[in-house]
């Protein structure tokens, strides 16, 4: 049997991870041939960042001698700093490796807050507070009004929201991102627990099943709200399946959010055919 045969064998039941989509060679050149622009930006730029992350892996243990290139031992220095924080190794230093170069990591009760601490810990309240996710004056103490802030940060943009300020979400923080409109409706929502995501969700499928049940043509007299309400959630389960094979789809426009909800005031308009059609299935 062949190697190629082995490898298709190996991906076909799962026995083996198929090979990244960005080998090491075409992060090089999304990263170093590419770099990030700004004015001001000068060829010594690359020079001078080489010579920061030489410093600052000689200052944390993990390099001995500052080449000003970025060799073999630069390289092999950056793997082992890469190894001791958790992060992706492949010896590249990309965002999450810059940010955990020069951002320590910040969550309540900590044991010691010593000054270069407090000065992160000011300098995130200070974003937060830009960003509208924290409304008190920056004071450099991480307190449970920053920690609320920091998970609702976290949750707009789709990170762990456990309230720590890791590598992941000081990058985010710094500038990996896309600026959300303060008053979108996702905005809003993502203020809530994720525990209360899916109970609004289901909330909002009831109440718009209900909205076309009542406002429904067919049939004389509408259900009593007992009634209504149940054979509302029941429909919940049978919407999204109705959903996949009918060509009507949800909007996806974010300005107008509730929109996508409208399939549902249909499948409300409808229900007794749909519970109809459903219950002869079942004959």
């Amino acid at each position: 049997m062949t190697n190629k045969t082995l490898n298709f064998l190996n991906l076909l039941f799962g026995l083996k991870q198929s090979r990244r989509y960005f080998p090491e060679e075409k992060q090089v050149c999304v990263f170093n041939k590419r770099p990030i622009l700004y004015r001001g930006f000068s060829p010594n730029s690359a020079q001078e960042s080489i010579n920061e992350l030489q410093e600052r892996l000689q200052a944390q243990g993990f390099l001995s001698n500052i080449s000003g290139k970025f060799d073999l031992e630069t390289e092999e220095a950056v793997i082992k700093f890469q190894k001791a924080n958790n992060l992706q190794v492949d010896g590249i230093v990309g965002p999450l490796s810059w940010s955990c170069l020069f951002y320590p990591k910040l969550y309540r009760n900590q044991k010691s807050m010593s000054p270069k601490l407090q000065d992160a810990v000011k300098e995130l309240q200070i974003i937060l507070n830009e960003e509208g996710f924290f409304k008190k004056e920056p004071d450099g103490y991480f307190s449970r009004e920053t920690e609320r802030g920091v998970k609702r940060f976290q949750r707009i943009y789709g990170l762990k929201d456990d309230g720590i300020v890791g590598a992941a979400t000081w990058a985010v923080l710094l500038g990996m991102r896309q600026k959300i409109d303060n008053n979108s409706f996702l905005r809003l929502v993502y203020f809530l627990p994720p525990q209360s995501w899916f109970l609004w969700e289901q909330f909002l499928m009831i109440f718009f099943i209900m909205l076309g049940i009542y406002s429904s043509p067919i049939g004389r007299d509408a259900p009593k709200w007992h009634i209504a309400l149940a054979t509302a959630y029941a429909l919940t389960c049978i919407v999204p399946f109705l959903l996949e094979c009918l060509p009507l789809k949800p909007s996806k426009q974010t300005s107008l959010p509730l929109l996508q909800y409208a399939p549902y005031v249909l499948t409300g308009i409808f229900w007794k055919p749909i519970i109809n059609f459903m219950g002869g299935l079942f004959n």
